[in-house]
């Protein structure tokens, strides 16, 4: 054996610890950066001409001349989302067809049906499918808006009206 040190061969270039060490980095950094919520955001997202189209149907089938277009927005994206084929059936409804709703057509009725539902209730679609757009600005809440106050919490526990009253003789 030899009492000298060996020889170890150097590679020219960047070793394995400082490579890992420029990965990790380069990955701090991008986490860093701030992401625009749209790059998460669907493909699908409608179109002003469409939104303006369905904002302008939901005012003739509701007879309301000032609907708030951000609800009309994400109305319409959770509509689209749920029905892809509600697109056309909007083309039906452009002008409102004449004669009572029971004498159109079936797809125009369910088009309206499901406008109708989003707008006054606040959701679209029903089950394990249903996306809540507004809860507050649901337009159900204006026939009682001059006597109710629309309460957005429980003011007992949970379940408390399932409890029998007490009764006192």
């Amino acid at each position: 054996m030899s009492d000298t040190p060996s020889k170890t061969l150097r590679v020219s270039g960047v070793s394995r610890r400082r490579l890992l060490g420029y990965i990790g980095v380069g990955l701090a950094s991008s986490l860093m950066m701030p992401v625009p919520l749209k790059a998460f955001a669907a493909d699908g997202e409608p179109s002003p001409v469409d939104v303006d189209k369905f904002l302008r149907i939901s005012r003739a089938l509701t007879g309301k001349k000032h609907l708030n277009p951000v609800i009309g927005q994400r109305l319409y994206a959770a509509i689209l989302q749920r029905k892809p084929d509600i697109a056309a059936q909007l083309d039906s409804l452009q002008t409102l067809p004449a004669g009572a709703p029971s004498s159109w057509s079936q797809p125009q009725q369910d088009a309206a049906r499901i406008i109708l539902q989003g707008w006054y209730l606040g959701q679209v679609g029903e089950g394990q499918d249903i996306a809540v757009v507004t809860y507050e600005k649901a337009l159900m809440f204006e026939a009682v808006s001059d006597v109710l106050v629309i309460r957005s919490y429980c003011t007992n526990r949970p379940g408390y009206w399932a409890a029998k009253p007490d009764v006192a003789l």
